[in-house]
């Protein structure tokens, strides 16, 4: 049997049957034929062993070497390491959808005997491979599979095409519907929260003048009932309740309200000293000794002062609260790249796990008398100057609050 100049394939060369042989023999004349016209699709005839992971190539088309810039005997190992994903494309009937499925490269590799087997039973394959060639390429690949059971030999007669530029635009669309969609969920988002926010303050605007007159009545008549009587005790329940009831209204006022940031020059020891002045009177009605850890050199953060004031009482307060029975609070100031890191440690009971994913929703509490809206501010107004606040929690050692901010940050002021 005439072997072709420069093949580099198996089965001409191997024991196999005359009529597998002259079948591959015929395939590669067509093939080079068809190469002579100069047409655009890159040809090849992949093969291998029915039950072998190998896959060599019998023949491949010069157009296709010229773009794999290797030689015959190297395209299929040169091919596998260029491959970025393989994507196929498929359509129920009566839907016009069109389902993409992507497989990176590690998992071709790992599930290729169960990708061959399908390309077994279903005869034909279209799919699109990603390339990491000259930037990035596409080719699509269509491709017929004849076995030849007798010799265990799988032939695959394909061609590729470069589908380059309408995958460009494809993605393109793909990146821009991506944009679209995810500022339409903003924008319904902010209207969703605005009316939300409108609904909240006009509702708590009606509820907090009836629940002010009862409490401004239930202080009247107490004035009226002798003291430490069955009914001044009542009046007394009464009036601490509406109080209470008035707070959380105010929380959640202030929580659901739009804020404008103005920012300034801040320094962070100041602010926190400031703060734990502001705590004072807590602190020692409690027995609890706070201790100020900070570095040299800290930066100065460009916030809004008393907003910032607000996010750390509400911090410190909590620390307060996980104290009943004294202790310490340590505060550390700290410089990490790009940032202020502010830790705030109590050695209390600490929080259990399963409930911790909750601790910054909001109206979220452990707490008898508590609203549930202080950690949710604080970590609200925190993520407004572009910082995190996170928890570090154990029922052995406590609670840490650690809070990151942006070192000097120039934008101009921002209203959420």
């Amino acid at each position: 049997m005439l072997i072709p100049q420069g093949y580099t394939g198996r089965i001409l060369k191997g024991s196999y049957s005359q009529a597998l042989c002259e079948h591959v023999q015929h395939s590669i004349e067509r093939l080079e034929n068809f190469e002579r016209l100069g047409l655009a699709p890159m040809v090849y005839v992949a093969a291998w062993q029915e039950r072998d992971k190998v896959i060599w190539y019998e023949f491949v088309g010069q157009r296709f070497l010229r773009f794999l810039d290797c030689s015959a005997d190297q395209a299929a190992t040169r091919f596998r390491s260029l491959v970025l994903d393989q994507r196929t494309y498929s359509s129920h009937e009566g839907d016009l959808a069109v389902q993409e499925e992507i497989i990176p490269s590690d998992r071709l590799r790992e599930d290729e005997d169960c990708l061959r087997e399908h390309r077994l039973q279903t005869g034909r394959m279209e799919a699109i491979y990603k390339m990491n060639l000259a930037g990035t390429s596409w080719l699509k690949d269509s491709s017929v599979l004849e076995i030849w059971p007798a010799d265990g030999i799988c032939l695959s007669f394909g061609c590729l095409t470069d589908v380059s530029k309408e995958m460009e635009q494809k993605d393109q669309i793909h990146r821009e519907n991506l944009v679209v969609q995810r500022d339409k969920s903003i924008l319904v988002a902010a209207e969703r929260t605005n009316a939300l926010n409108n609904m909240a303050a006009r509702l708590c605007h009606e509820i907090r003048n009836p629940i002010a007159s009862l409490g401004g009545l239930a202080r009247r008549i107490q004035t009226m009932c002798e003291p430490e009587t069955k009914m001044a005790r009542y009046l007394e329940v009464v009036e601490h309740e509406t109080g209470r009831l008035e707070k959380i209204l105010a929380g959640f006022v202030a929580y659901t309200r739009s804020l404008e940031l103005r920012r300034e020059m801040v320094d962070p020891r100041t602010l926190l000293s400031s703060v734990l002045s502001l705590l004072k009177t807590d602190l020692e009605n409690q027995g609890i000794e706070p201790l100020l850890h900070d570095q040299p050199d800290l930066p100065a953060l460009f916030i809004d002062r008393e907003l910032m004031e607000e996010a750390f009482l509400h911090v410190v307060k909590n620390g307060i609260e996980a104290l009943p029975g004294g202790g310490t609070i340590e505060c550390f100031l700290e410089r990490t790249e790009g940032a202020l890191r502010i830790r705030i440690r109590d050695h209390g009971a600490g929080i259990q796990e399963n409930l911790r994913a909750r601790i910054f929703e909001p109206f979220f509490t452990t707490k008898v008398y508590g609203a549930g809206l202080g950690l949710s501010m604080a970590d609200k107004i925190i993520q407004m100057h572009g910082g995190t606040l996170g928890l570090q929690a154990g029922q052995e050692r406590g609670t840490e609050a650690v809070i990151l901010l942006p070192e000097q940050e120039t934008t101009e002021n921002s209203t959420v």
